[in-house]
This record gives C-alpha cells, structure tokens and sequence, in this order.
C-alpha cells in the first residue's frame, strides 16, 4: 500500500512536467501479433482490421503485417477462422497485410505460440507487436510505440499502459473506472522509478525481435513431483531476461490509445486471478536464477508478495480478533 500510494505521488508529480517533442525515427517493419485460442473469429478479425485500416490511414515510415496465430483446439471454430480470415482477406485495403496461422499442437501455450513464430517468421521482422485477443490499439499508439523502438537502439520492449474498456456489468464498469481515475497517475510513477528496469505485462508492448529470440527463451520448471512446469506468468521473467542481456525494458504511459478488457463478473475475475496467482507464486523459484537484475527480482517477488500479503493479513486480523481489547480479555493468554 505504502509503495502504490508514493508511486501515484510520484506519477501526479511528473504528469505536471511538459514532454520534448520527439526526433523523427527511423523506418521499420513491424508485426503485429495476436495469438488467439478458441476466440469468436469476427471478434478478434475486427480488432485487427481496424488497427490495419487506421495505421494505413495515417501513414508514416513503417512496414505493418498483421499475423494471426491461432492456438485453437476446436475444429469448428477453427473452419470459422479460415472462412473469416479469407473474407477479410478479400475486402482489406490494397495493400494491407494480415497473414493467419494455425498451429497442429499448442506446445507451451501462448509462449510458445510466440517462439514458433520468432523461429520462422521473426528474422524477416526487426520488431513485434504482442497482442492479446481482447486488445485494441489506436494506429496512432501503434505508430508511437514503433517511433520509440527505432529511435532508442538500446531498448528491447517498450511497453504500453492499457485502458480498460467494454465494461458491460455493474462489476467491470467498477473496474474500468478505478482504472480511468488513478490508473494513469500509477502508472507514469511507476514508468519514472523504474526508468530502463521497467516490466513486460504480456501484451500491448512492442519487442525487438532479435533481442527476444536471442535472451528470452523460458525453460520449464521441475515440480515437487518430478514433471516439467510451463512457466505461467512468462512476462515477467521475460522481461527480466532481456534485462539481463543488457536490453532496456520501458514503460511509457503517455502513449494514449491502447486498451484492453477487463472480466465481465468476480468470478471471471477470480478464475483470471488464480491463473497469476500460480504464476507468480512460481517466480520465488526464479529469484535466484544468475544475471537477473535487482530491480527484475524485486518485480518478481513484489508480484508473489501481492498474493502472500492476503493471507499474512488475514493471519493478523484473526490475532487482533483473539487478543480482544486487552490482556485480562485475550484468549491467547
């Protein structure tokens, strides 16, 4: 609480300096990818295609590719994604480019998902935009997020600060408005403290490919029982790698634009929630792994403590309970 709270100070305090204008940057070709896993197809399709038809609308020095790279297990959906992947196709803007991928195995998930891709379409493309299936980015977010990659030669992801939006129920729309009052203020603080040991949420960040495919690549876990573990909460730790090999990893917050949606109910939320919180528990095991940063660690254990606090907290909350108002009415003694 102490750390978000003077982060938002932080973060209000530098959201009162002024910005220089940035240098022209160098042209570079991008890919745009969305891994998608058993997704409505005209859903995901029409995110992509607005983002296409925006960035070719405003133009600039870049090359953009769309790709997307389905993980789908389930045949009919799969046929539905072909069918709307040639519709598309057929009714793009001349020379708009949106190339589709259907993996026979979903090896390791959407990490390796995205390795498959690095391994044989990667060196034709010097960055990669990450997506999810539920994000949106304005071309203009895009085009900036492209412009700070080519202009800094050291940076290995830039990543941006997704608004929440489509709120539907009375729970996301709580969600979406917390998200829109402090969201911004929290996340420039945090963009200022960690300045080039920033962090990597998944999506919505541009990467340079070399970069990640050179220092990246995630190893399995052996659990108690012997098995190999995917590791779960993979940005992190991905972050942290490219960290070691000498990459910067920024945010930058003021890049308006990139959204997001948030789970429509508490228990969609709670479902997404156990998924981190797997995921992160697994980074204490990683937090003695060699050549990672103090500021990467401490992202790795600040992410597991926001879970193990729950239960400490409640530990003491029970105490107190016990202990009553004094010593004669403890239980405890």
């Amino acid at each position: 609480l102490c750390l978000t709270v003077s982060t938002v100070g932080l973060g209000l305090g530098s959201l009162m300096r002024l910005t220089r204008p940035d240098k022209a940057a160098p042209p570079m070709k991008v890919a745009l990818l969305m891994p998608i896993y058993n997704e409505v197809p005209w859903y995901v399709l029409g995110n992509a295609r607005s983002m296409l038809e925006e960035l070719r609308a405003r133009g600039g020095a870049h090359d953009y590719a769309m790709f997307i790279l389905s993980d789908t297990r389930d045949d009919t959906i799969a046929r539905a994604e072909q069918d709307s992947i040639r519709a598309l196709q057929a009714t793009l803007s001349p020379g708009l480019k949106i190339y589709y991928r259907r993996r026979a195995e979903n090896t390791d998930r959407k990490v390796g998902n995205i390795a498959e891709w690095v391994q044989n379409w990667g060196a034709d493309w010097p960055a990669m935009l990450v997506l999810d299936a539920d994000s949106k980015m304005s071309g203009r977010a895009i085009a900036r997020l492209s412009d700070a990659l080519a202009r800094d030669p050291n940076a290995g992801l830039i990543q941006s600060c997704p608004q929440l939006i489509g709120a539907q129920t009375v729970f996301s729309r709580m969600q979406q408005f917390a998200n829109g009052v402090y969201g911004m203020a929290l996340a420039e603080g945090l963009a200022r403290w960690t300045g080039q040991e920033g962090n990597y949420w998944g999506h919505n960040a541009i990467i340079r490919t070399k970069a990640f495919a050179a220092s990246a690549g995630l190893p399995h876990l052996r659990s108690l029982t012997g098995r190999d573990q995917l590791i779960m909460s993979h940005d992190f730790v991905e972050a942290g790698l490219l960290r070691r090999a000498g990459w910067s990893v920024r945010v930058l917050p003021r890049i308006r634009g990139s959204y997001e949606e948030t789970p429509p109910t508490l228990i969609d939320h709670i479902q997404r929630d156990r998924r981190w919180c797997q995921g992160n528990l697994q980074h204490l095991r990683l937090l003695s792994t060699r050549g990672l940063r103090p500021a990467s660690r401490f992202h790795m254990f600040h992410g597991a403590m926001s879970y193990l606090a729950s239960p400490i907290w409640f530990a003491l909350l029970v105490m107190w309970a016990l202990m009553g108002q004094g010593g004669d009415a403890s239980v405890l003694t």
